[in-house]
């Protein structure tokens, strides 16, 4: 007899329903902008002209006199923000101005600047993107860009500073964004200074914008992106250091990445011992020290790959070994991070020298099952053990093609199934999923559902179009594993929930999905309702990604006429939104 589990996957919340909600709307909206724009050269000049103007208008006014909701409303500017440039293109196609980008860039820019009246983070953030592709597009579509190559070079650190100084004063919960763009143009001018011959300057200025955020981070006491800032700083020295060592050890590779390792290992730990004494009884201090570990084992692991031969195959066994046992018994953040590496390092040794000996896939699908369960054993981080699920499909799927590599890949329909097959596997391990303790591991078998969906139906859409269609001659695998699925979620965790005609409802809104092939969207949405009950912001985020790369592979991949693609994409809205009304309507 099964039994009804405790309601972890909770439809009736509120939460989920206005997410059904924001779906269908959306999905509304989009067909109709999908009509549009697929007749959008059949639409007279005026109407082109007038369409984005008002969308504009009415995200302007809904944002002052509709919407109270403070998130509501920031998105609403930033959809402002879109139609600004919008209409800045349309009449650039209108009328063929034939101005360069740049210009419709820069005043796109100057459009934006009015929206700062009211604090909003997605016009400043759009702002900083359009201000700065405008600068770069005006040195390459002038000749400023070939003959004052150091002026765009001090425009753009000039300009990033700029912005950085507005963000810290007006808009600080996206300092952390800038200390990534910082990173980034740092570590480009440092591989341009080691790596291209640039001069001086170069060298400078990888290092005055982080810097600076160092010392203004440090001053005002905010340790977490004072240690950040410090550890972007480490990694673009650990390219100086890379490549002195390179040179100095040409003629001897595995020294070389030996002593590399080492080095950067010393490095970073000295980045660790300077930020105790600066910045001391701060518990972000050991960052640089993971940092520092995982490159190093990054570089420990290509040698391993590289130059020991089946010598690391017996290495790697040794540092899962310690590893498993370090984080058994070791809870400081260094050395769990180090473990970690270890763990990563040897694992890819054994599974990469094991196929190496046997040239088969099934014992290392084995490997990585034992390497799943002494995750899981030593209580590794949740995401870890995310990586050890996603890595046995991986496995799974290479072994289901390795083993039928006589027919062409994606010709062979019984690779699909076979692959359909194993896809339902970790499905249905969800029905189970409060069965898993410690509930953290409860995120990793979610979030690798998420990600396996998303390959399964963009595998399916791109790569197996006929062998899908084939395999839907099956009713095993087309209408019996997701018949099986949704029968078994309804009782297991719907019951309870809703009335009889509501899982009625629901129950023929399974059936749709799966005559047309598209199941993996009640997958989805079941994950978002655990992720919202839960609370979990990560797992929602990604649920919500997810359905959206979903509905677009499936909209992408229909093969019939514009419009019926916008009538189906709006007939998918109102369905949503009857769902919601239903769920609504007929709870307990």
């Amino acid at each position: 007899m099964i039994r009804t589990q405790q309601t972890v996957f909770s439809w009736q919340d509120q939460k989920f329903i206005q997410h059904l909600q924001i779906f269908g709307f959306t999905l509304i909206a989009v067909s109709v902008l999908y009509l549009i724009a697929a007749n959008w050269f059949m639409l007279p000049q005026s109407v082109q002209l007038v369409i984005p103007q008002i969308l504009l208008l009415l995200s302007a006014l809904s944002s002052v006199f509709l919407v109270k909701n403070d998130s509501l409303v920031q998105c609403l500017h930033a959809v402002c923000g879109l139609m600004t440039g919008l209409c800045m293109a349309v009449i650039g196609q209108v009328y063929q101005t034939g101005a360069d980008s740049y210009l419709l860039f820069f005043i796109w820019s100057v459009l934006l600047l009015p929206w700062l009246y009211r604090s909003s983070i997605g016009i400043f953030f759009l702002l900083c993107i359009v201000s700065q592709i405008a600068l770069f597009l005006f040195f390459i579509q002038t000749f400023w860009g070939d003959e004052s190559p150091t002026v765009f070079l001090l425009s753009v650190h000039l300009l990033a500073l700029l912005q950085f100084l507005f963000c810290i004063r007006y808009y600080p919960k996206i300092r952390y964004l800038f200390i990534i763009w910082f990173a980034m143009l740092s570590v480009w001018c440092m591989v341009m200074f080691l790596y291209m011959d640039k001069g001086l300057l170069y060298f400078i200025c990888s290092l005055i914008l982080l810097s600076i955020a160092f010392i203004y981070f440090y001053k005002k006491n905010d340790q977490l992106c004072s240690v950040l800032s410090a550890v972007a700083l480490g990694i673009t020295f650990t390219l100086i250091i890379v490549k002195w060592l390179d040179n100095l050890f040409r003629q001897s590779e595995i020294l070389g990445l030996l002593i590399i390792a080492v080095i950067i290992f010393a490095w970073f730990a000295l980045i660790t011992f300077l930020l105790i004494k600066f910045i001391p009884n701060s518990r972000f201090n050991n960052i640089p020290l993971a940092v520092g570990a995982w490159i190093s084992g990054i570089v420990l692991s290509s040698l391993m790959l590289t130059f020991w031969g089946n010598f690391s195959l017996i290495m790697g066994i040794i540092f899962v070994a310690f590893a498993a046992y370090m984080l058994k018994i070791k809870q400081n953040l260094f050395l769990r991070q180090l473990a970690y590496c270890l763990f990563v390092a040897g694992q890819v040794a054994i599974l990469f020298h094991t196929y190496d000996l046997t040239e088969k896939i099934y014992p290392l699908l084995l490997i990585q099952a034992v390497g799943l369960i002494v995750a899981y054993w030593v209580r590794t981080h949740w995401f870890f053990v995310f990586v050890q699920l996603s890595a046995l499909y991986a496995l799974g799927v290479a072994m289901i093609w390795h083993d039928n590599a006589a027919h062409f890949w994606m010709g062979n329909v019984e690779n699909f199934a076979y692959l359909t097959l194993l896809t339902y596997v970790f499905y249905t391990a969800l029905l189970w999923v409060q069965k898993i303790q410690p509930q953290q591991y409860q995120r990793s078998l979610m979030l690798s559902n998420l990600v396996i969906t998303v390959f399964s139906v963009g595998f399916y859409a791109f790569l197996g179009k006929s062998e899908f269609a084939d395999i839907q001659l099956i009713p095993a695998f087309t209408f019996g594993l997701p018949i099986l699925w949704c029968v078994l979620f309804l009782i297991l965790h719907i019951q309870n929930q809703f009335n009889f005609l509501a899982q009625c409802v629901l129950a023929i809104f399974g059936a749709v999905l799966i005559y047309y092939g598209c199941f993996e969207i009640f997958n989805v949405l079941a994950v978002l309702s655990w992720a919202l009950m839960k609370h979990d912001k990560f797992i929602s985020a990604f649920a919500l990604l997810t359905f959206t790369v979903i509905l677009w592979c499936l909209y992408y991949s229909l093969e019939v006429t514009f419009l019926v693609k916008s009538l189906s994409i709006f007939i998918s809205g109102i369905t949503l939104l009857l769902l919601s009304l239903c769920l609504v309507r007929f709870k307990k």
